[in-house]
């Protein structure tokens, strides 16, 4: 009976021992084969190499250089490794187990251990490697900027893609752990410049050693952009106002290629590529300077006396004034006998002007009368026609469309009605209104070039399909008296440009001085040069930099120098 028993107990376990390997062999047999292969045949992806970012010249201005990373194959790292690893890289041992336990794109992934290791440190590392079975040190390519904040606001920077990016991008552009645009036209041109990702499939031992390679597809490079930047008239200009809060841009007229953009405090953005710059990183993060703002597009600011340009053009097109009417400044200008007093810049007052002289002279009092003329839609309207109060389509992110204010939007906004004595502020650029510095330069470029629509670029061979096919709806005779009038603002011995007069040639201008109280003032200048067939527009913005007169045309005189010192300008 014993034996009865103990062959049904045999018989019943081969039972259950057949039934275990026939699931294992025959139902779950596909499984089993795929995870032995993958812990014999892995996949290693390759990033492709990110296209450079050359100027006009073909300087770099963005580039990679090799990197050692330290990676893990998790599955193969033994228990000693950790500890080991730790010491070497100076990491607490915790921190190598957290970074390897992190979500891996596919099984047998190498985790990310270390990136940007110094070089004695990856060889120290190769020298222990049968001491870390699982570990690698991997060769790659890390984003460099060899200019650093030269042009930092413009090129950009790269960061590490987010889960949530990885989730809903192109698998075959992004990994888990690539790296993507995170401003400027690294951020707008991420697809062109990334390329296209490879793999290798490869062989392996028991230790994650590698045997052979299998098969292999290379990575597609990304392209490469040039700029119509001019990196030397960059770097000149940069030097220029390194110490001062400003913004400046040059554009040629010709292509409307912008030939400088230039925006300072500055950051150098290769603190953000690199793991081992975190202290430099949130240096700049939380510096009260703000070195991450682009002054040039990304903030407006009230533009002052250069919007006289405006308020000058709105009134001829209205028939409001002609060149020659005339207003007296007595230094002081008043709605109604009582009222609060309107001031001019100069307190002795100017007499009687025309036109061509207010402008020459920036005289607020003549600017008030025209004011009292015109209406804020009027203003507004001609302001928006010249590029005001919209979102540029430049080849940047985080553009400001600045404000363009009138009466409805202040009842929309404020809740409350326009008064006159707004509109006398507005005519002279201050109040609510807000433009940032392109804006300008874009606004004058359209007067130099008699009225035709002008859209600033940055990208070499993109077509520019409006740029000489369509005009603004402002007559030629009126841009014709507006350009007469910056002549004489630099050319004139009156002029409040004069400071930014040079000897080689003539220039048309108009400066600014904007109030923004209880601070210093901020300084504007713009303008085009030459004169006669105008090759460049500019402007240049001082933040608290006082009298455009002043701060601002001391840098437009050295910048057109430096400009015709290059071989640009053609003597008249």
């Amino acid at each position: 009976m014993r034996a009865i028993i103990f062959r049904i107990i045999v018989y019943l376990g081969l039972g259950v021992l057949g039934l275990g390997l026939f699931q294992i062999q025959v139902l779950q047999g596909e499984y089993y084969r795929q995870l032995g292969e993958q812990n014999r045949i892995r996949l290693i992806p390759l990033e492709a190499p990110r296209g450079r970012v050359l100027d006009k010249r073909g300087n770099l201005l963005a580039s990679n250089r090799p990197t050692y990373d330290v990676v893990a194959t998790p599955e193969d790292v033994t228990p000693d490794v950790y500890p080991r690893l730790g010491k070497l890289l100076s990491v607490p041992e915790k921190d190598i187990r957290f970074r390897m336990s992190a979500a891996r794109e596919y099984p047998f992934a190498p985790a990310i251990i270390a990136q940007d290791i110094p070089r004695e440190l990856a060889f120290a590392i190769e020298e222990r490697k049968p001491e870390l079975p699982g570990v690698a040190v991997r060769v790659s390519a890390i984003r460099s900027y060899p200019l650093k904040e030269t042009a930092a606001h413009l090129i950009g920077y790269i960061g590490r893609i987010s889960p949530k990016e990885y989730e809903l991008n192109d698998h075959s552009l992004y990994g888990m752990t690539s790296m993507m645009g995170r401003e400027g036209i690294e951020k707008i041109f991420d697809e062109r410049l990334r390329g296209w990702r490879g793999g290798r499939q490869v062989e392996v031992d028991a230790r994650g050693q590698l045997i052979r390679i299998i098969s292999e597809k290379l990575p597609e490079p990304g392209q490469d952009l040039v700029l119509t930047l001019d990196l030397e008239l960059q770097k000149r200009i940069m030097d220029l106002i390194k110490d001062k809060h400003a913004a400046v841009a040059v554009m040629d007229l010709k292509s409307n290629g912008i030939l400088a953009l230039a925006s300072s405090p500055a950051y150098d953005p290769n603190v953000f590529v690199s793991p081992r710059q975190s202290l430099e990183r949130m240096g700049v993060l939380k510096n009260p300077e703000s070195p991450l703002l682009d002054r040039g597009i990304a903030s407006a600011y009230p533009p002052g006396s250069i919007f006289k340009l405006v308020t000058a053009l709105t009134a001829l097109e209205t028939g409001k004034i002609t060149p020659q009417t005339r207003f007296v400044c007595t230094g002081k200008f008043r709605l109604k006998p009582g009222t609060r007093p309107f001031h001019c810049w100069n307190e002795q007052g100017h007499g009687s002007l025309n036109l061509y002289q207010a402008i020459e002279r920036s005289c607020n009092v003549y600017f008030y009368n025209v004011g009292r003329r015109l209406t804020p839609e009027e203003i507004a309207h001609y302001a928006r026609e010249l590029g005001l109060g919209e979102r540029m389509k430049l080849e940047l992110s985080q553009i400001d469309p600045g404000l363009v204010p009138d009466s409805a939007w202040k009842k929309e906004k404020l809740h409350d009605r326009w008064y006159q004595g707004e509109t006398l502020s507005y005519a002279i650029g201050q109040g609510y209104l807000r433009v940032s510095p392109l804006q300008i330069m874009r606004l004058v470029a359209m007067i130099a070039e008699n009225g035709k629509r002008v859209q600033p670029h940055l990208i070499e061979g993109l077509a520019q399909q409006e740029k000489r096919e369509s005009k603004i709806a402002i007559h030629p005779e009126n841009l014709d008296v507006i350009r007469r009038a910056m002549l004489s603002v630099v050319q004139s011995d009156y002029g409040t440009g004069q400071l930014a007069r040079v000897d080689f040639d003539k220039m048309a201008g108009k400066t600014g001085t904007a109030q923004v109280p209880p601070k210093k003032s901020h300084a504007w200048m713009t303008g085009f040069f030459p004169y006669e067939n105008p090759e460049i527009s500019f402007v240049v913005f001082v933040e608290h930099g006082g009298a455009g007169g002043v701060t601002a045309a001391k840098i437009v005189k050295e910048i057109i120098q430096m400009w015709k010192g290059m071989g640009n300008a053609a003597v008249g």
